[in-house]
């Protein structure tokens, strides 16, 4: 009969003990380093003229709260600066013909003169009188093709040079000129959003989607970027041209497809030349990368306006911008550094 060997069943317990303590330390490692993947929480709602997804993931806040909190700034925002809601800031500006101002209209007036400064008037404030004009003031107006003496007599207006600014009093000098911030209230607005969120609760993470201007609140589970989607301009809203990779910053969209009625076989959009008076169709859509969506925001409209009399698209990545556009007859203008946001 073979003895069993007393060092071999020591040797073989304490192989078992350096195992369990192994395992022991492991779980002890991944319980104190794993942390549990965020839990996204999306409320889609109505504001700012369109429907806006906010897509939220709260690091000490509730992420439901804060997608509250998010839409509760949007909508601050549209009723302080909407031309279409009596009472607002830009609807006295326009009956009063001037206004004693308080800092976030001081800021967000500068700013749109700013942009209007940069691109030559192709993104311009003061050009209200036109987009009434044609019905694109409100979803509810009827939609038209205006006369060209009516078209002629509006330009007499359109100028953010008649736009004046001395300490706090903003005064509009021309009785034609009308106010209208469509162009860069709603990408203000998502930036204003992100920043209540962030304030609140920086490490939150999600994005912001109002119609096409497109902010981040932060990457997907803290590591990846978002997959963003621009739109095919002659497909349906689902129709994906391409995709592109976002960890931070903002992408704003601007098309012919978004607000457009037709009339004999033509397309008239709400994207109107404010020199012309006439809707521009060099591109169909021009997508903007930027820092800010209200920057986005405001130079997607003027590159859109602009068309072939940029003819150095490259040049436009000085103000930190990147830009992919398609033509009316689909060929692809983008600056260079788009394609850094084509990888993964």
């Amino acid at each position: 009969m073979l003895k069993k060997n007393p060092y071999n069943f020591l040797k073989n317990k304490g192989i078992l003990y350096s195992v369990i303590a192994g395992i022991a330390i492991i779980l002890t490692l991944f319980l104190i380093f794993h942390k549990p993947l965020p839990q996204y929480y999306s409320k889609k709602d109505f504001a700012l003229g369109t429907w806006v997804n906010v897509k939220v993931a709260g690091n000490k806040i509730n992420s439901e709260k804060l997608a509250d909190i998010a839409f509760d700034e949007m909508k601050r925002i549209e009723r302080k600066f909407s031309k279409n809601i009596k009472g607002s800031v830009i609807w006295e500006l326009n009956e009063k013909r001037s206004i004693i101002a308080d800092k976030e209209t001081l800021f967000l007036m500068k700013a749109a003169i700013n942009y209007a400064d940069l691109t030559g008037g192709a993104f311009d404030p003061a050009i209200g009188a036109l987009v009434k004009l044609w019905g694109f003031d409100d979803m509810n107006s009827p939609k038209r093709v205006p006369s060209k003496d009516e078209i002629n007599n509006a330009l007499k207006g359109i100028s953010y040079k008649f736009i004046k600014i001395e300490g706090n009093k903003i005064s509009l000098l021309n009785d034609e000129t009308m106010i209208d911030l469509g162009g860069i209230a709603k990408g203000y607005a998502v930036d204003m959003a992100i920043n209540k969120i962030k304030s609140l609760d920086p490490k939150a993470t999600g994005f912001i989607d109002a119609g096409g201007d497109i902010g981040i609140i932060g990457p997907k589970f803290n590591r990846f970027p978002w997959v963003i989607g621009i739109r095919d301009p002659d497909g349906n809203p689902y129709d994906i041209k391409l995709q592109i990779y976002l960890k931070e910053g903002a992408i704003v969209t601007s098309g012919n497809y978004e607000r457009y009625f037709e009339k004999d076989g033509v397309r008239y959009h709400h994207l109107i030349d404010p020199k012309t008076g006439y809707p521009a169709n060099f591109y169909k859509s021009v997508s903007i990368i930027s820092d800010s969506a209200m920057k986005a925001d405001a130079m997607s409209t003027a590159i859109f306006i602009l068309g072939d009399k940029l003819p150095d698209i490259d040049s436009m990545m000085q103000y930190d911008i990147q830009i992919y556009g398609i033509t009316s007859d689909n060929k692809i203008i983008k600056t260079t550094g788009f394609d850094y946001y084509l990888k993964k």
